[in-house]
C-alpha cells in the first residue's frame, strides 16, 4: 500500500472509529456518513432496517480503489445500530469484530492481498446536534487493529511467520461534522497506552525482525476542509477546491525495541522519547510540517557494529514550510533543523580519542533559514512536477534568502553566523548560472585554533595542513573581541564582487 493510498484510506475510515443541543435521527447520520465515504471513492453497501427507535444496517460494506492502480481496500461489518434516545440524540452501536480486506501491488509489481480485523472493546459513541452540524462523542477501553493473514503473488506466509498489531487503549474524544458544498471536520482525541508490533520470521531461515514498541500517551487535534468530491490521485484539484488541513499529533513516553536476524547475525537496538509532536498546516497556497523531540535517544548493538552505538539528543527540532502553488508572485518559506545537545557513550570516544583530549561537552547543530520564492509550477500536480524531474521546467525562482541562525558547537569550538541575500533573476550569467546575490553574511568562530592543535595532537591533522588553515583563516578572518576568536564578513555587492571583510578576492 503506497503512503498516499495509507494517508486517504485511514482518514476515510477514522471517522467511523470515533460522537448536545438540536434533534438528529438515525437515518440522517447514516445518509451523512454515505455521503462522506462517497466524498473520497468508497462505494458503500449495506442492507438498511428500521424497527422502532432503531435503524440496523446490516452487511456494510465499503470499498475503495487505491491511487495510482495500486489495488483496493474493503472493509465489512456484520451491523451497525444508530439507536435514537428520544431527547434528539442517537447512539452508535459498532460491532466489537470487523474484518477487513485489501489487494494491493507491492514495489516489483508482486500482487499483495492480506485481510485484518479491527477490534473495539468498551465502545460508547452519541451522536447530537442538527444535520447541519453533527457531533460524536466517543470514548473507547480498546481498539486494535491486527494482521491475520497476508499473501505475496498467490503464495500466503504460514501462521506465526508474521505478526502485526496496533492496540490503543483508553480514549476518548469528540468529532464535528458540518456538511455542506465544503465539508468541516474539527477532531480531539486522546489516548492512554498505546502497544505496537512487527515480528517476522522467515519461514524457510533464521531471518527475521522484531519491532515492539510502547507510547504512555497521545492526542490528537485538527481542523479539516474537503470538497464534496476528492480525488486522492489528483490532490492540486482538491486543493483548489478549498480542501485544506490544520492539525497536530503529540505523545510521552515513547520506546521502541528492535532486533534483526540476517545469516544468524543479530543486531538489535531501541529508540525512544520524552515527549514528540508533529504538526501541519496545509492548503491551496502552502504546506507547513513543523515538530520535534524532547530527550531523544536510541542505541544498536551486535551485528556488524563493532561496539553498542549510543546517541542522546536533549532536543531534535525541525519545520518546513514552502509555497505550493504556481504564482506571479513571491511567498515566504523557510527551513529549520536542530540537533541539540548530543551526547554519545564514553566507549564510543574511547576510539576516536583514546587519551582523552577533545572536551567531550554537549554538541549542538541549529539552522535556521527563512525567504521568498516565486513558484513556477503546482507542487501538487503530477504533469508539472514530472517535468521538474525531467529538467524541462524550473520548480521554483528564489528572490530571498536569510540566514536567522547557524550554530554549530561540538569539541570546543563554536561556529555561529547570520546573513542576508537577495537575489537577481535576471541575471544568470554572473555566477554561472545562478541568479545574481547581493548581500552578506557575518560569521564567528571561537576556539577554532585550539581545536586544531588538539587534532594535531591527536595525529588527526597534519602540522602543514594546519599552517595552511591558519594560513586561510588569515586572509578571510580577522581577531574577535575575546581569546581565540575570529569574525568575517562575506559579502557580495552589487557590482559582483566578492568581499572577505572589506577586501575584495573575487
Amino acid at each position: 500500500m503506497s503512503l498516499k493510498a495509507a494517508i486517504f484510506s485511514t482518514t476515510s475510515f477514522v471517522f467511523l472509529a470515533t460522537s448536545s443541543a438540536a434533534d438528529v435521527t438515525a437515518k440522517e447520520i447514516w445518509d451523512d456518513w454515505k455521503s462522506y465515504m462517497s466524498a473520497f471513492g468508497y462505494s458503500v453497501d449495506a442492507e438498511e432496517v428500521i424497527s422502532g427507535n432503531t435503524l440496523t444496517v446490516n452487511d456494510v460494506t465499503m470499498r475503495v480503489p487505491m491511487p495510482d492502480g495500486a489495488g483496493s481496500f474493503a472493509m465489512s461489518m456484520s451491523t451497525i445500530d444508530f439507536v435514537e434516545n428520544g431527547d434528539g440524540t442517537v447512539n452508535v452501536v459498532f460491532p466489537e469484530v470487523t474484518p477487513m480486506q485489501f489487494a494491493a501491488k507491492g514495489p516489483e509489481g508482486e500482487a499483495v492481498s492480506g485481510s485484518l480485523e479491527y477490534t473495539i472493546k468498551g465502545m460508547e459513541m452519541r451522536a447530537s446536534g442538527d444535520p447541519s452540524k453533527m457531533i460524536y462523542d466517543h470514548t473507547a477501553e480498546q481498539m486494535s487493529i491486527t494482521l491475520r493473514t497476508l499473501t505475496v503473488d498467490g503464495e500466503t506466509l504460514p501462521e506465526g511467520a508474521l505478526k502485526a498489531a496496533l492496540t490503543v487503549n483508553d480514549t476518548s474524544g469528540q468529532s464535528v461534522m458540518e456538511p455542506g458544498a465544503l465539508r468541516k471536520i474539527s477532531q480531539n482525541m486522546r489516548a492512554g497506552e498505546t502497544n505496537y508490533q512487527i515480528n517476522f520470521q522467515d519461514p524457510d531461515s533464521s531471518d527475521g525482525m522484531v519491532f515492539n514498541g510502547v507510547i504512555e500517551t497521545m492526542r490528537f487535534s485538527g481542523d479539516t476542509s474537503i470538497p464534496l468530491s476528492v480525488d486522492p490521485e489528483n490532490v492540486a484539484s482538491a486543493l483548489r477546491d478549498g480542501m485544506s488541513i490544520v492539525g497536530g499529533f503529540s505523545y510521552t513516553g515513547s520506546s521502541t525495541e528492535f532486533s534483526v536476524t540476517d545469516d544468524s547475525d543479530t543486531m538489535g537496538g531501541s529508540v525512544g522519547a520524552a515527549s514528540s509532536e508533529v504538526q501541519v498546516r496545509l492548503n491551496k497556497d502552502l504546506l507547513e510540517y513543523k515538530g520535534g523531540s524532547k530527550d531523544a535517544r536510541f542505541n544498536i548493538v551486535g551485528g556488524s557494529v563493532p561496539l553498542p552505538i549510543v546517541a542522546e539528543f536533549g532536543e531534535v527540532a525541525f519545520n518546513l514550510l514552502m509555497p505550493v502553488a504556481k504564482s506571479e508572485s513571491a511567498s515566504d518559506f523557510a527551513f529549520g533543523l536542530t540537533l541539540g545537545n548530543f551526547e554519545t557513550s564514553d566507549a564510543l570516544w574511547a576510539m576516536l580519542d583514546s587519551a582523552n583530549v577533545l572536551p567531550r561537552d554537549p554538541a549542538t547543530i541549529s539552522l535556521d533559514l527563512t525567504g521568498k520564492a516565486k513558484m513556477l509550477v503546482d507542487f501538487f500536480d503530477p504533469e508539472q512536477m514530472s517535468a521538474v524531474e525531467d529538467g524541462e521546467a524550473m520548480p521554483a525562482e528564489l528572490q530571498a534568502l536569510t540566514l536567522n541562525k547557524l550554530l554549530i558547537s561540538a569539541v570546543g569550538a563554536t561556529l555561529s553566523g547570520t546573513g542576508d541575500f537577495t537575489f537577481d533573476n535576471s541575471d544568470t550569467e554572473s555566477f554561472d548560472g545562478f541568479p545574481k546575490p547581493t548581500g552578506g553574511i557575518d560569521l564567528s568562530l571561537i576556539g577554532g585554533n585550539g581545536l586544531m592543535d588538539k587534532l594535531v595532537q591527536m595525529g588527526l591533522l597534519p602540522q602543514e595542513q594546519a599552517m595552511g588553515a591558519r594560513m586561510m583563516m588569515g586572509l578571510f578572518a580577522r581577531p574577535g573581541e575575546g581569546e581565540d576568536s575570529l569574525t568575517s564578513k562575506i559579502e557580495i555587492n552589487a557590482e559582483g564582487h566578492i568581499l572577505a571583510n572589506g577586501q575584495r578576492i573575487r
